[in-house]
C-alpha cells in the first residue's frame, strides 16, 4: 500500500489531468502521454473499501499544504 502523501498527491494529480482533458488547449495531443499519465495518476491512488469509502494508509501524516 502507498504512503498517506503519495495517495493525497495522487488524488490531486488525478484531477488536475482530468480538468486538462476537459479542455482542448491543455490536452495532451499524443496517445502514449495521455496513458503514461493516467498510469501515473493511478499508481498510489487509494483504494475504496465494499462502501466505496477511500481506504487511506494509517501512517501518521498530515496534510496541510496540497498544491492547488
Amino acid at each position: 500500500m502507498s504512503l498517506r502523501y503519495e495517495q493525497y498527491h495522487s488524488l490531486w494529480k488525478t484531477q488536475k489531468f482530468l480538468r486538462e482533458l476537459l479542455h482542448h488547449s491543455t490536452r495532451p495531443k499524443k496517445v502514449s502521454e495521455i496513458e503514461d499519465r493516467a498510469y501515473s495518476c493511478l499508481r498510489h491512488f487509494p483504494f475504496l473499501d465494499a462502501k466505496g469509502k477511500s481506504m487511506f494508509s494509517e501512517d501518521d501524516f498530515e496534510c496541510h499544504d496540497l498544491p492547488k
